[in-house]
């Protein structure tokens, strides 16, 4: 019996090894990886599903009645002086042997509700992760946007110097000054918001790891399929889990108001002396029994008929929810094909600038151009550069969403 007790023991230790494991062996591409998230959060992962374990396992023996031992010593003196005492050890159970499918039903609730439980910490594990990435690349946009709004400003500088001089000629009036000051005036608060975006998109990432958004390499995400999406997606898992769970239950309550068989018995040792009339016994007894029960109740329909409606709405969401993931998932395709379409329009603009940097260089070279002009044309192509990078992030936000959204590496 120790051995026994000892193995449970070790075994019990080396389940939750290996539930450890089973959270930090997953690649850091994957949704359910834990591995980029701050010690902080692993541990409440891991308690959590320490916790919904530990339920499972107490919901699916539940139907199995304690075993209960008893042990009593009495004493008595009567009106009429008369003396006795008595010592009692008992061991009694009562349980139940049939439920009409009701032990049956309760075990499979344990299991239904152990698996939707499991979906339900791995949609928060891919959930975390998605904010972590969403907010690294919301940083890398942001020092991209930042870079942009710099060459901006130096346009603005440059036209600012040109209105200047020309005001200063008298060839502009001071209409068009004043509008070169209020764009850059404009551009520099535009920057200063920025700096503000970049800054909480930094304070995101510290709130869920410990990854310097600076330095990690980001990647990049594949497109996944329509069919695949909804085959693997996190909400639809789990809203299915739920609903049989919630099927389960609706049996376990309609089950519970059909018969059941109980079986009892007890055994034990029985010591008494009633000293005065000489009546004494010691030795064991035992009882065994059986009883049928059949519940009769007014709110029995009504119970039933909720547990049957939470049951059946669980159902009518998990066809609600597809519908909406559907149109989620569309949303995503065209929001992808018009960054695209954005960065193939720029990038056939960016062959006009080399053609008109080339032109201008060539008047500057001869005396007939300026270098602001140049500078300018420069920057501009550069302003454009950056509107690539911008939307290619912008590409990566949607497909992460799409990647973390589903339960890919684990069906």
């Amino acid at each position: 019996m120790k051995f026994k007790k000892g193995y449970i023991a070790i075994m019990k230790r080396v389940g939750n090894f290996y539930l450890i494991l089973i959270l930090l062996s997953n690649t850091a591409l994957y949704s359910k990886s834990v591995e980029l998230l701050s010690k902080e959060k692993q541990e409440l992962l891991l308690q959590e599903q320490k916790r919904y374990e530990s339920e499972h396992e107490k919901l699916k023996y539940n139907w199995i009645a304690p075993l209960n031992l008893n042990a009593s010593y009495g004493y008595d003196k009567s009106a009429s002086d008369m003396y006795s005492d008595s010592k009692k050890i008992q061991a009694s159970i009562s349980q139940d042997i049939f439920r009409s499918g009701g032990i049956t039903y309760a075990i499979n609730y344990a299991d239904a509700k152990k698996r939707a439980d499991e979906l339900g910490l791995y949609k928060e594990i891919s959930s975390l992760n998605e904010d972590f990435f969403l907010s690294l690349l919301g940083y890398k946009k942001s020092n991209y946007e930042l870079e942009q709004s710099t060459k901006k400003l130096a346009n603005y500088d440059i036209e600012i110097f040109i209105k200047r001089q020309l005001y200063t000629a008298g060839k502009v009036d001071i209409t068009e000054l004043n509008n070169a000051l209020m764009n850059k005036s404009a551009e520099q608060k535009n920057y200063a918001l920025l700096e503000a975006n970049r800054a909480k998109y930094r304070l995101e990432v510290s709130k869920i790891s410990d990854i310097d958004p600076q330095s990690y390499q980001l990647y990049s995400f594949e497109l996944i399929q329509e069919d695949n999406y909804l085959r693997d997606n996190f909400d639809l898992q789990f809203t299915n889990a739920q609903s049989k769970s919630y099927k389960e239950l609706y049996n376990i309550t309609k089950s519970s108001y059909l018969p059941s068989l109980t079986i009892s018995g007890s055994t034990g040792y029985q010591s008494y002396d009633a000293r005065e009339s000489f009546m004494r016994y010691d030795g064991g007894f035992y009882s065994a029994g059986l009883s049928l029960n059949i519940p009769i109740s007014y709110n029995a329909n009504a119970t039933k008929e909720e547990a049957k409606a939470i049951f059946l709405k669980s159902s009518a969401e998990l066809q609600d929810k597809e519908r909406s993931l559907r149109a989620s998932y569309a949303q995503s395709i065209e929001l992808i094909k018009s960054y695209k379409r954005y960065i193939e329009i720029t990038s056939k603009n960016l062959s006009l600038y080399d053609e008109l940097i080339a032109v201008i260089a060539s008047g500057v070279d001869m005396g007939y151009k300026t270098g602001y002009d140049l500078q300018t044309l420069k920057n501009s192509k550069e302003i454009e550069q950056y509107n690539i990078k911008i939307n290619e992030i912008n590409i990566e936000l949607e497909l992460a969403k799409l990647h973390f959204s589903t339960n890919k590496e684990h069906r």
